[in-house]
């Protein structure tokens, strides 16, 4: 079980908004391999899991750089369904979450939010 949020105090002076629960390690991990497939594959001129300002998104998932701007209230930097995910600046920094999320449903996430990057790479035969 998640424990409840606590952002550092820049965050709750000058950052955006947190989710209600602090962001489980495998959630922590699974945004970190999108973010190194969006280094490697180049998706998008510059990546949003990193602090660049920039957005992109699908139809299966949407994530935005940390936003500079302070006229515009971010509610989040990742959303996949209804899983919100916050960071402070950069990914890996006060990492939060709106709602309690398994293992199992980490899996499901990561497993789509790839595929609908690199098209059907999990249904490949093991090579030896």
């Amino acid at each position: 079980m998640s424990k409840e949020y606590e952002p550092e105090l820049g965050q709750m002076l000058f950052g955006q908004p947190s989710q209600e629960l602090e962001c489980p390690d495998y959630i922590d991990a699974a945004l970190e391999f999108l973010a190194t497939l969006f280094d490697n594959k180049r998706l998008s001129d510059e990546n949003p899991f990193r602090n660049t300002g920039w957005e992109w998104s699908n139809e299966i998932f949407e994530v935005k750089a940390y936003s500079w701007n302070e006229d515009i209230e971010q509610k989040y930097n990742f959303k996949y369904r209804d899983i919100e995910v916050s960071w402070y600046k950069y990914l890996g920094r006060g990492n939060s979450i709106n709602r309690e999320v398994s293992k199992q449903e980490c899996w499901v996430m990561l497993k789509n939010c790839v595929e609908s990057l690199c098209g059907g790479m999990f249904d490949q035969p093991d090579q030896p």
